[in-house]
């Protein structure tokens, strides 16, 4: 038996086709839950289907909103970046921008709990959807999880990492704001000075072992994260 809030999503979805324009926003929680017959839980976990689909971003304090091709939302699930590209439609792609081992300083071997001066393996790219720049990644593994002379560089790094047994199945996120560099801006293709979505990543297997540091540097015109809190039952 289908749930009730994948029927609230199919009408939203059939509101949004016949009536709405990318940045159209929806009616309310309230309203939808007053149209639908439902709880605020049951629209709460259908928008948030439709987020997961990339047909809708929120924006907190303000609403929700009808998604554009230009506008990706990011969902709290542990996706790569071309599975959140494949599953909206988009082909993803990457343009290598540097690859080599450096040895971890003070704050890489904490962040990856190696010692200092360990040897990692440095992967820098740029990611593109449908040829159009999304974000910068910069990937640190120790040499001892992923070796350079062993990186497929035209090949999905998770999807390599898998195949040698350290398949990825969690994450820790810090996500701030930053102001892009000279550099950085000519990448992305935005102008200077322009803000971006900055994510710093410490990612590990399920044996628990530490894979992967990444700062991911994103466009913040094209890219929005998508998170649910709750607060305890027992605080008032």
């Amino acid at each position: 038996m289908a749930h009730k809030y994948e029927a609230v999503a199919r009408g939203i979805r059939e509101l949004i086709a016949s009536s709405l324009s990318p940045h159209d926003a929806l009616p309310s929680e309230r309203e939808l839950m007053e149209i639908y017959h439902v709880s605020r839980m049951t629209v709460r976990a259908a928008i948030a289907r439709l987020i997961d689909e990339g047909l809708v971003y929120n924006i907190h304090g303000s609403g929700t909103y009808v998604g554009s091709r230009d506008i990706f939302s990011k969902s709290p699930k542990l996706t790569s970046f071309t599975e959140d590209m494949t599953s909206r439609g988009f082909r993803a792609s990457s343009r290598v921008l540097a690859a080599y081992v450096s040895e971890a300083d003070e704050e890489l071997a904490r962040r990856l709990a190696i010692p200092t001066g360990s040897p990692c393996t440095v992967l820098r790219r740029l990611r593109l959807a449908d040829e159009k720049p999304i974000a910068i990644e910069e990937a640190y593994l120790p040499t001892s999880i992923l070796d350079l002379d062993r990186l497929r560089l035209g090949e999905s790094l998770y999807a390599q990492l898998a195949e040698d047994g350290h398949e990825i199945i969690r994450s820790e996120q810090e996500i701030k704001a930053i102001e892009l560099d000279d550099d950085q801006c000519a990448l992305l293709e935005v102008p200077d000075g322009s803000a971006a979505l900055c994510v710093l990543r410490v990612s590990s297997s399920h044996q628990g072992r530490l894979i992967e540091f990444a700062c991911d540097i994103y466009r913040a015109d094209r890219y929005s994260f998508h998170l649910a809190v709750t607060r305890d039952g027992n605080e008032r």
